[in-house]
């Protein structure tokens, strides 16, 4: 089951996005949370005790994550939470804590709740649980089905693995930021939204593999994705040239650009999830390839600068005396 909640704005480059962050909910702890509730529901008005400590203790330590968020942000219920954590603690601090040393004090066995105490604290437990139902039937919770061959979880929380782990430090970040919202999106069946967000991160990760055969990034004006398919198939076919762009590659981009990016620019169309399904798989592919590319650039780069630094080296050591002496001069 997954929760929305509001996150705040992600800077991408020029773009601002807003976008709403999901996290995943544990239900479990709703069960877990209700039993202990329940144990202080159906407590003896005569109970001993330290017969109290675990339902108490147990229900204060759960309440209190409620109240702090972990499991979900409480809105309407939140002070009656609030209200019933605090009658707890004041129970448990009376009965189980020495107000002297601050430490647990040696329980009696005839000691028993006060059964006003009870009383009162059984009436905050039923308080909370209504207001708590309440909410809850409003929240924003949703259970989302399988997609394709993709499991919920997998595309809300771990998109990115699609990307070899060895080649995820070569794929901008901000591409996998943005396959991951594509994910997130699959998830709720919105295959539009979907198509978007896998169009941005191959551009963003398009304009780091045109910088490898192109050397440098072209003029603001000329940064899109139709500039880049159509310089890199120029470059493919020059003769005199030590390394060509891959045509397999431009294709690809070519492809993606006729079937899934010219049509979204209508604001008539759309994209089926069937549709963002069949680029989530092409798109991680590209941008998989271009990756591969550029890291070998990048490490062929590296690997030129270190000889480059052992054949100076080398030119320092076979100088003579003499010779060294002039360069130092």
């Amino acid at each position: 089951m997954l929760v929305l909640r509001k996150h705040p704005g992600v800077h991408l480059g020029a773009y601002k996005q807003r976008s709403i962050e999901m996290k995943q909910l544990n239900s479990y702890r709703f069960y877990e949370l209700g039993g202990k509730l329940h144990s202080l529901l159906v407590a003896d008005s005569d109970a001993r005790a330290s017969d109290m400590f675990a339902p108490l203790s147990e229900a204060q330590t759960l309440l209190d994550g409620f109240i702090k968020g972990d499991v979900i942000t409480l809105s309407t219920s939140k002070s009656d939470a609030v209200k019933l954590l605090n009658k707890i603690g004041a129970i448990f601090n009376r009965y189980f804590i020495d107000p002297a040393t601050k430490q647990l004090k040696t329980q009696e066995n005839e000691d028993r709740i006060d059964i006003h105490e009870l009383t009162l604290l059984k009436g905050l437990v039923e308080k909370f649980e209504h207001a708590l139902a309440a909410e809850l039937n409003c929240a924003p919770t949703y259970v989302a089905e399988k997609c394709g061959i993709y499991s919920t979880f997998d595309l809300a929380e771990n998109a990115q693995d699609i990307f070899a782990e060895n080649l995820r430090s070569t794929i901008p970040a901000d591409a996998q930021n943005e396959f991951s919202a594509a994910g997130r999106a699959l998830a709720f069946g919105f295959g539009t939204a979907a198509v978007v967000h896998i169009l941005r991160a191959v551009e963003m990760t398009l304009r780091v593999y045109y910088e490898v055969f192109g050397g440098s990034l072209p003029t603001k004006a000329e940064r899109h994705y139709s500039f880049y398919i159509k310089k890199l198939a120029a470059l493919a076919e020059e003769d005199n040239r030590p390394v060509h762009p891959d045509k397999r590659i431009i294709q690809m981009l070519a492809q993606i650009k006729e079937h899934y990016r010219n049509p979204l620019i209508v604001s008539e169309s759309s994209a089926t999830v069937g549709e963002a399904l069949q680029l989530f798989g092409m798109a991680s592919a590209i941008i998989s390839m271009m990756a591969e590319v550029i890291s070998a650039s990048r490490l062929n780069t590296l690997e030129k600068a270190a000889a480059a630094l052992d054949d100076a080296d080398d030119s320092d050591d076979d100088d003579t005396p003499s010779v060294k002496k002039a360069k130092s001069a």
